[in-house]
């Protein structure tokens, strides 16, 4: 790979990918099958007669690969009814406070239910449960409820909002109670949980509520203890990125490992494995978010390619994640963390040169960098907010130029004294002085939030971004094209973006 290029093969497979999925969960199976055949039989040909395209066979053999993950995914979702006697555990996704204990919401108890049985069988996945505040008061995480009762599942649907989540978080059940009396027996709290609950009464401990929810969701991605003011200041100011767990907490979580076990010369080989073990492990204490996953996997990739002495690609490294994950979660393809992800990542290193130096002729060059990551990154997030959420706040350039480099400089420094104070509680002082910088970046944006709530609206259908991405891939600094047709596909995305504030364009 001697030049830059948007033709990198994992991005071929990945694309292939996508288009299989696609059509799996949208179109007839027949429809699938044939389309797929054909592409399968076309590659064939262009082997028999010696006329190979790298990149159909490629894209081919990912619509091959994607097919067939989905319709496997569809078919193996879990569904169906069940009556008996069922059990759950309570998990810490429950509506619990930092103790484990569940909480009231909406005048009764929100329970999600794990390690779920029917009348002594296992059933896969979780279930939802509503209970009523006068059943009782005293359940607790890592208990297990029995109750006289039913599971209701749906067939996998990818147009439908509930069944895209309940893939994501594999709540694949509402339970219901036929009568209230159910029993409480002792469990035990997960490794994972116990994790997050110690890392949220140091939190509490040590800085006051709102700074304290803040720094879990920075930390995990979490939001559920987030109040709705604090979010919405967030979200109308589009900094909601910062309580969303991104490629800079894994980084700088995998290479603070990193330099520990190079200081005592750990070796290669068991050192990389203990670096697998932690993201493997962070992601879990994430929930295994799109965002980490991907960021996770692009950063195996670059060591793999430090140990074999190859050139890292970000692209590359971007085309193998995201074929990875769609093959191993089809409804990922669908999620609007993923997407999001992956249009911030593609935003930044496609377009974020470009847009720096011409920042800098003008501008001190860390503050045009600065200003250049946010415009770059929100050019690859623009079709995604309009599309999942209707907006793009206008403040969202001031007021990240601000906020993002505070947060990015003491975040370090603030996940270092979450540790420690975790393990030791003695440090909590250390935590208290590490998260005053967050608590003033919280009032910043909620004063920001408050002085201007002016936002560009726009309809941005998926139809448009299927045209704006490829546009937006040869403009890019990845594009051997010339520099005109460079130009063009700008303006063409500009147009685009245009377009779909003043006009309506049917899906």
């Amino acid at each position: 790979m001697t030049r830059l290029s948007i033709y990198r093969p994992p991005l071929w497979v990945a694309a292939g990918i996508a288009v299989g999925i696609s059509s799996a969960f949208f179109l007839p199976v027949l429809a699938t099958a044939a389309l797929t055949v054909l592409f399968c039989i076309v590659s064939l040909i262009m082997f028999v007669t010696g006329r190979v395209k790298k990149e159909f066979v490629l894209f081919s053999a990912g619509l091959f690969l994607g097919a067939m993950a989905a319709t496997l995914y569809a078919a193996l979702f879990p569904s169906g009814s069940y009556e008996g006697d069922i059990a759950g555990r309570i998990t810490d996704a429950s509506n619990c406070n930092s103790y484990g204990e569940c909480t009231l919401v909406d005048g009764g108890y929100l329970l999600e239910l794990d390690s779920l049985t029917v009348n002594g069988e296992s059933v896969r996945g979780k279930a939802s449960l509503y209970l009523p505040f006068y059943v009782r008061g005293d359940m607790d995480v890592g208990e297990y409820v029995r109750f006289t009762g039913s599971l209701t599942g749906a067939e996998f649907s990818a147009g439908e909002y509930d069944s895209l989540m309940g893939a994501k978080y594999g709540v694949y059940y509402t339970a219901a109670v036929s009568d209230y009396a159910f029993s409480l027996t002792p469990g035990k709290v997960t490794a994972v949980e116990q994790v997050r609950f110690a890392v949220r009464n140091a939190l509490l401990d040590n800085c006051n509520g709102v700074t304290a929810n803040f720094l879990f969701a920075m930390i995990f991605g979490d939001t559920s203890y987030l109040s709705y003011s604090v979010a919405d200041s967030f979200r109308n100011t589009g900094t909601a990125h910062l309580f969303a767990v991104s490629g800079l907490h894994v980084a700088l979580l995998f290479y603070a490992c990193s330099a520990l076990l190079n200081k005592i010369r750990m070796p290669k080989v068991i050192a990389f494995g203990i670096d697998c073990f932690i993201l493997i492990g962070y992601s879990a204490l994430c929930s295994f978010s799109p965002s980490v996953l991907r960021s996770a996997v692009m950063i195996l990739v670059s060591v793999l390619c430090k140990m074999g002495f190859e050139r890292y690609d970000a692209l590359t490294a971007g085309g193998i994640s995201a074929s990875l994950l769609l093959l191993c979660a089809p409804y990922f393809l669908f999620d609007a963390g993923f997407l999001m992800s992956y249009g911030a990542v593609f935003g930044i290193i496609g377009t974020m040169k470009p847009v720096s130096n011409v920042l800098r002729k003008v501008l001190w060059r860390p503050l045009a960098d600065g200003i250049a990551i946010t415009i770059s990154s929100n050019i690859g997030l623009l079709p995604f907010m309009f599309l999942y959420f209707g907006t793009v706040p206008l403040a969202t350039i001031p007021v990240n130029l601000i906020v993002c480099p505070l947060t990015s400089l003491f975040y370090p420094f603030l996940l270092a004294a979450t540790v420690l104070t975790t393990v030791i509680p003695q440090l909590g002082t250390l935590l208290t002085v590490a998260a005053v910088p967050t608590y003033y970046a919280i009032r910043f944006v909620q004063a920001a939030a408050e002085v201007s709530s002016v936002a560009l609206n726009a309809t941005f259908s998926p139809l448009l971004c299927v045209y704006y991405y490829p546009l937006l891939a040869c403009a890019s600094t990845f594009s051997v094209a010339p520099s005109t047709i460079k130009k063009v596909c700008a303006l063409l995305c500009l147009i685009i973006v245009v377009i779909a504030c003043f006009v309506v364009v049917p899906v």
